[in-house]
C-alpha cells in the first residue's frame, strides 16, 4: 500500500477517550499484579497505623474519620479534575469546529494532515508511540495527539491492516 488518506471531523467524545491513549503511551498501565501488591501494602500500612494509634490514645473512630476525610479530599479532586477537563475540550472543541474537517495522508513518508485552518507535516521519525483506544488510533508526536477515528478509514482496508501500515512504515522509517 503506497498511500492511505482519510477524512473526517471532530468528536468530543472520541477525543477526549483517546486523552487516555495519549497519557498511557507515555505511562502504560501498571499490571494488575503490581497494583495489588501495592493497594495490599497501603492497606496493611493503615491497619498497622490503626492499631498503632492506641499507643498515642486516639481510637480507631480517630482513624477512620481521617480515612474518610481523606476519601473526601480525593473525591473532590476527581470531580473537579473531571470538570476541568471538560472545559478543556470545550475549548478545544471550538478550534476544531473552526477548522471544519480533517484530512490524514499516510505514506511512507510520514503523516500529512490538514484541515481549513492548518497543514502539518509528521515524519515517522516524529511519531513516539501510536495507541489504540475504543474508536480510534492515537499518534503521539512529543506533547501533541493525533486521534483517527476508526470510522475514518476507507472502505476495504480494516483496522487491524491500518495499524500494520502504519508500524511497518514507522519500523522502515527507523
Amino acid at each position: 500500500m503506497d498511500q492511505i488518506t482519510l477524512t473526517y471531523a471532530y468528536d468530543r467524545k472520541l477525543w477526549r477517550r483517546a486523552m487516555t491513549g495519549w497519557w498511557q503511551s507515555v505511562v502504560p498501565p501498571v499490571p494488575f499484579v503490581q497494583r495489588a501488591i501495592f493497594w495490599a501494602v497501603v492497606w496493611i500500612g493503615i491497619a498497622v497505623l490503626a492499631g498503632a494509634v492506641r499507643f498515642f490514645g486516639l481510637t480507631p473512630g480517630h482513624v477512620g474519620t481521617g480515612l474518610l476525610g481523606a476519601g473526601l479530599l480525593i473525591a473532590v479532586f476527581a470531580y473537579l479534575q473531571r470538570t476541568r477537563m471538560g472545559r478543556f475540550w470545550d475549548v478545544i472543541g471550538t478550534h476544531w469546529q473552526v477548522a471544519g474537517r480533517m484530512r490524514a495522508e499516510f505514506d511512507a513518508e510520514g503523516v500529512r494532515i490538514s484541515d481549513d485552518i492548518s497543514t502539518r507535516a509528521i515524519h515517522w521519525g516524529g511519531i513516539d508511540a501510536v495507541a489504540r483506544v475504543r474508536g480510534a488510533t492515537v499518534l503521539r508526536s512529543g506533547i501533541s495527539m493525533d486521534v483517527i477515528p476508526d470510522t475514518a478509514l476507507p472502505e476495504g482496508l480494516d483496522l487491524a491492516q491500518f495499524r500494520r501500515q502504519i508500524a511497518d512504515w514507522r519500523k522502515a522509517a527507523a
